[in-house]
């Protein structure tokens, strides 16, 4: 999703106004779950993230008693599932601009 971000915003720097619509909704979309990154939390976030997605191996830490707590859980987990269902309803997923643009 964040690949398709950067095509977007590529796109929108060379003068496509529909690419730079489509970069906005899905930064806006990807803001919640970007906004992990503001704490000392992060990695466990974004480990937690991708065992979410079924990465093996990201469940385990250096510290056993490194842990989001279940609070942050089902936080990260709530907006990872809507943010997924968001981007399965997003027509701008398969957005590609015509050659040359």
């Amino acid at each position: 999703e964040v690949l398709h971000l950067l095509y977007l915003c590529e796109l929108a720097a060379k003068g496509n106004s529909q690419a730079k619509s489509l970069a906005q909704e899905l930064d806006d979309a990807l803001t919640v779950l970007s906004t992990f990154d503001e704490g000392p939390d992060l990695v466990l976030y974004y480990k937690y993230l991708l065992h979410l997605q079924g990465e093996p191996g990201y469940e385990r830490h250096f510290n056993e008693s490194d842990s989001l707590s279940a609070s942050q859980q089902h936080l990260a987990s709530t907006q990872f599932r809507l943010f997924q269902q968001w981007w399965s309803d997003w027509p701008g997923k398969t957005y590609k601009a015509a050659a040359g643009i």
